[in-house]
Parts: C-alpha cells; sequence; structure tokens
C-alpha cells in the first residue's frame, strides 16, 4: 500500500507548532512576559484566571506597537528581533523567533490592545484557532495588553492533560519568578483570581531580588559567587550545605539573562557539592553565566529553554571550580569535619544480638581519627597487601543478598562506618545498614500508623512563622486538610509565609521549615491523577525522609540499640519508603572469596 504525500493545512501546522511552544498555561505567560521585555517595559503586570486554564493576561508599559504591523503578530516567524542568518548569532533579545503569538494564536482566543507612546490611538485586534478576526483603532494607555482565553479549546486532548489549578497557578509563578530574578530594574506584579499574589518592586541589583523572589529562608542561607575564566563570566548566589531541597529545581541557572535548564551545568554544580551535603538532597542557586553570542547557540529548543555552548567543557570547568572554591571558603571559616571511630559502651536491644567485648578499660578499642577517603583507602592497601599484591579491590560489589525481614539474632555489633552505615557480623557473613533508611522506614510506619487520628498533632509551645516563596503558599492553601490529616497543622501568613502550629507526634523535634520545604516540593510534583491516599502516602513519606537521621551523623551505642529495637518492631522493615534496600549481607564465602581463600 502506498501513501501519498501531502502538505498540511496552515490550521494543523499551526497547532503542532504551537505543541512545541505552548505546553501549558505557563507556557502563555512566559512568552508573552518576555516579549514585554523586549519591549522595554518598566513595569509587567500578569493577570491568571484558574492557574491560567481560563485566562491569562499580560500588561506591560512598554514602546507598543505601530497599527501598520499588528496584523503580522500573529504571522508565524515575524519577528522585529532579526533579519538575517548572522543576527541568530548575536541575539540579545528573547521573543526572536517569531513563533509565539502564531502559537498562542493558533490554540486560543487572543485580544490585543496596543499603543506606542507618541501615537495618539492605539489599536484593538482579535484572533481565534489562529485566524485574524478583527483589527481597529481602539483607545488605551501606552504598552501593550495581550489576554488569551479559551485556551486549547479547539485541542481538548492537550487540555486534558493539564494538572490542578494550584499546580498550574504555581508553574505560572514560577515562570514569572525565573523572568523577576534576571531583570531586577523592571517591577513585576502577578494576580490569581483577582487577589495579588506576588510583587516584585524595582531593585538595584539582583541581591535585592533574590531575597523578594525566593523568600527570606534562601537569603539567610546563600552566600555570593563571582568568577571569570577569560571571555567567561559567572556570578551569582549559591545556599550553604545546611540548606537543601529535595529536588534540584531550585537550582536556577541564567546564560546571558535567559533561563535555561542545563544538565551539565546542573552537573557542575552537583560535582562541587557531593561531598558536603547528604544523598538525595540538592542545594538550592541562582548562577548568572555570561558568554559571547557566538559562542553560545540559543536556537536549539522552541520554548529556548536549552541551549547549545561552543566551549561546553570551559563552562562546566569554570560553573565546578567557582562552587567548589566558595563552598571550601564556607568549610575554612567553620573548620573540618573529621569522622571519629569512638568507643562505644554496651547496651542490651533485641534477643540474642550481642555488643562488642571490651578490654578491662570499658573501651572497644583505640581512638582514631580519619577521613572517609583515608578510611577507604586504608582498608583497600590492607587487603591489597593480604592478598600478596595480587587482588584488588572491586570496582562495584554486587552483594550476596537483601534482607527479606531483617532482625538482629545472632548478630553482634562491630560499629558504625563512615557515620552512616551500621555494621553487624554472624557466622554467615557481616551485615550493614544504612541508618537513614532504616529509620525513614520507621518514622514512616508510625505516621501512617496515626494518619486517621486528628489527635496525632503535637501542639508547638510557641506557633513558628516559616518564610517561604509565594508560589509555595499557593501550593499549600488548597492542601491545609490534607496537611492536617497527616498530623501537621498550619496557617497561610500573608502573601510569602506560614504559621506551624502543630507537628507529627511521631515527629515532634523535625525542624518545620525544612519540613514545609520538602512538602511544597511534592505538592508542586503533584498531579491531578492522583488520589487522595496517594497524596497522602508521598507527603507522609516525605515527611519521614525529613525527620529521619541522616547519613554523616554519629550516633551512641544506645541510640544504635534504640534504632535496632524499633526497625525489628517495624513491618516492611526491609525497604525504606522509596523503595532502596535498609540492609545489605556479605556472605562469609564472598568475603573469602575476596582473599583468594575460595
Amino acid at each position: 500500500m502506498t501513501r501519498r504525500i501531502t502538505a498540511l493545512s496552515e490550521e494543523v501546522a499551526n497547532q503542532i507548532a504551537a505543541g512545541e511552544v505552548v505546553e501549558r498555561p505557563a507556557s502563555i505567560v512566559k512568552e508573552l512576559v518576555e516579549n514585554a521585555i523586549d519591549a522595554e517595559a518598566s513595569d509587567i503586570r500578569v493577570e491568571i484566571v484558574k492557574g491560567g486554564c481560563e485566562a491569562v493576561t499580560v500588561i506591560d508599559n512598554g514602546l507598543g506597537i505601530e497599527h501598520e504591523d499588528v496584523a503580522l503578530v500573529f504571522e508565524r516567524h515575524a519577528t522585529s528581533k532579526i533579519s538575517k542568518l548572522d543576527d541568530l548569532y548575536r541575539i540579545g533579545s528573547f521573543g526572536f523567533r517569531g513563533e509565539a503569538m502564531a502559537s498562542i494564536a493558533s490554540i486560543a482566543r487572543v485580544e490585543l490592545l496596543t499603543r506606542r507612546r507618541n501615537d495618539l490611538a492605539g489599536t484593538m485586534a482579535l484572533a481565534e484557532a489562529g485566524v485574524i478576526c478583527d483589527i481597529s483603532p481602539a483607545g488605551c494607555p501606552p504598552g501593550t495588553q495581550i489576554r488569551v482565553t479559551e485556551i486549547f479549546s479547539n485541542v481538548p486532548a492537550r487540555r486534558k492533560f493539564l494538572k490542578t489549578e494550584a499546580t498550574e497557578q504555581a508553574s505560572c509563578l514560577d515562570a514569572v519568578a525565573r523572568l523577576a530574578l534576571a531583570h531586577p530594574e523592571i517591577r513585576f506584579c502577578l494576580l490569581a483570581n483577582g487577589r495579588e499574589v506576588f510583587v516584585a518592586p524595582q531593585a538595584s541589583d539582583i541581591a535585592g531580588r533574590i531575597a523578594m523572589v525566593l523568600g527570606e529562608d534562601f537569603h539567610l542561607h546563600c552566600r555570593p559567587l563571582s568568577a571569570q575564566k577569560e571571555d567567561l563570566e559567572l556570578s551569582g548566589f549559591i545556599s550553604t550545605p545546611a540548606y537543601t531541597k529535595s529536588n534540584s529545581k531550585s537550582i536556577y541557572l541564567f546564560v546571558n539573562s535567559r533561563f535555561v535548564r542545563d544538565a551539565s551545568l546542573n552537573h557542575a554544580v552537583m560535582s562541587a557539592y557531593r561531598q558536603v551535603i547528604e544523598p538525595r538532597r540538592y542545594p538550592a542557586g541562582v548562577l548568572f553565566l555570561d558568554v559571547p553570542g557566538s559562542d553560545v547557540d540559543i536556537n536549539v529548543h522552541p520554548a529556548k529553554l536549552e541551549v547549545r555552548f561552543k566551549n561546553a567543557r570551559d563552562i562546566y570547568e569554570l560553573v565546578s571550580r567557582a562552587v567548589a572554591e566558595s563552598l571550601a571558603g564556607l568549610r575554612q571559616a567553620s573548620g573540618g569535619v573529621a569522622y571519629r571511630l569512638e568507643p562505644r559502651q554496651p547496651a542490651s536491644v533485641a534477643s540474642g544480638f550481642r555488643w562488642p567485648k571490651t578490654d578491662d578499660r570499658g573501651e572497644t578499642g583505640n581512638i582514631a581519627v580519619f577521613s572517609r577517603q583515608n578510611l577507604q583507602r586504608a582498608i583497600h592497601e590492607d587487603l591489597f597487601v593480604r592478598t600478596g599484591g595480587v587482588s584488588e579491590m572491586p570496582a562495584s560489589f554486587e552483594p550476596v543478598s537483601y534482607e527479606e525481614k531483617i532482625t538482629f539474632a545472632g548478630r553482634q555489633y562491630l560499629g558504625q562506618f563512615a557515620d552512616t552505615y551500621l555494621v553487624f557480623a554472624s557466622r554467615e557473613g557481616v551485615m550493614l545498614i544504612d541508618q537513614h533508611a532504616a529509620h525513614e522506614r520507621i518514622l514512616l510506619e508510625r505516621l501512617k500508623a496515626s494518619v486517621h487520628n486528628r489527635g496525632s498533632s503535637q501542639p508547638l509551645l510557641m506557633p513558628e512563622v516559616v518564610s517561604l516563596t509565594t508560589a509555595q503558599v499557593g501550593l499549600f492553601e488548597p492542601a491545609l486538610n490534607l496537611l492536617l490529616d497527616v498530623g501537621l497543622e498550619i496557617e497561610i501568613f500573608g502573601r510569602d509565609a506560614v504559621v506551624v502550629k502543630a507537628m507529627p507526634a511521631a515527629m515532634p523535634h523535625a525542624e518545620p521549615c525544612q519540613i514545609l520545604s520538602d512538602i511544597a516540593d511534592q505538592l508542586a510534583a503533584g498531579s491531578a491523577s492522583l488520589s487522595l491516599d496517594e497524596r497522602r502516602e508521598k507527603i507522609l513519606a516525605s515527611l519521614a525522609c525529613r525527620a529521619a537521621v541522616k547519613a554523616n551523623a554519629s550516633l551512641s551505642t544506645e541510640e544504635v540499640a534504640a534504632l535496632c529495637r524499633d526497625l525489628e518492631a517495624t513491618p516492611f522493615n526491609a525497604t525504606c519508603p522509596h523503595g532502596r534496600p535498609v540492609s545489605v549481607n556479605i556472605s562469609l564465602y564472598e568475603i573469602e572469596r575476596m582473599f583468594k581463600r575460595k
């Protein structure tokens, strides 16, 4: 069977192009606000209704559009930013592709009002489904106002993929916040359902704008960063190791003032933090990279969210080195951290459990201080000597098995390795327990057991005010009852804060600020398709993760004993809430094989 090649209709072609540019209401907000910035606006106002799903309006006081050019606004590849191919390599504007308005108009109804500052009258235009319905003179203030309604009305298959109103609103707010970070000289305001939820007055510098946009908590836990290499310049702010997030979305990267997503740059930042924050936690930061226009291609993504660098390796090294040096300055100021193998006092635990024998002074051995790297190197060198130089430490070791149900009967506690793993021995081999994963499972099961009892909250002696971003506060409003179900009682306190009145009784010592930040990340990632139980389960897992004992935390013998008792009594104790194993077993056979005895 043969298929003839036919040209797509203009309507279908425009809708396909729109799918690349307009993914959700936040995409519309981004494109329209970028156009307002290009128009030299000093005041930009964004209004959204029902998370932007019903209506998006952007009003600016910029240059406005000539009456003769209004019809071209809705034409694909019509732009005032470039005129020849070489201009692509010297772009200093945002909306240079000439696709945004045509794409938006193809999937929605667009009303445009615009007037140049010296014109006596403005122009009104109306476009629906990619077709211009009317262009006529109109009275309006200088600048441009664009109102978008009936979004995805002619492509209902796209509309069903939109998330909850709160999630879409947060996404719109995030789009405005990114642009506000890069342009402190412009005033930004966002209204949701007629209520002002975000205001960023003009600021004299990036530091002042960061405090407005990302909240006081980040502002108090960040430090400036700057570096230069030939014609590359890097500046911005990064968080201290004490301030971490549950995902990497709080790393804001800008290339020539344009927000981008770049896995390589994210990796460069994370490589510097790898040794100073716990696994599966992420830093926050706002980094601005200035690159010559000829050395970066910003035309590789329809939404202009990705770029390609000519000298990617140099940029990676610049970012990684600058972040590492900034963190090194913090460590020098606070002093180095050593891993101490201290003597432990014996303590009883589960039936059949034995602690190490002590000498007549009550000590388990000599006190020694190692760095983690030195300790691992010492083990490697010791193995090499014992095997006569013929055996090498495996690059990656596959354990023999995981426990289906962890018990400690017949096992002897040997100590803590790297302040993260608890080591136990038996006649069959060695078992390692990940202390964070173990405590996570314990806390999760406790929280789940009390989730149906609203009396499981522990009131705080003094309510605590927690500073958040405006987007995060917006996510909490529709979730107050859900949070109360898990024992967390909060109230909205203005645009950028909440008041914590009670914490779950199972975790009274957890830090409300850290807990709420992680829950906000969970709510932002939520989907309308998730059931109430699924959303509750995710929040409980987030609570357990944040409150659990961390890696790199030294535990006393008494604390280890209590952890073991609780773990034995906990159902599903073989894995953490994220599915990772709590324990790893290395059999005696495998150990002997490593030493060439088998």
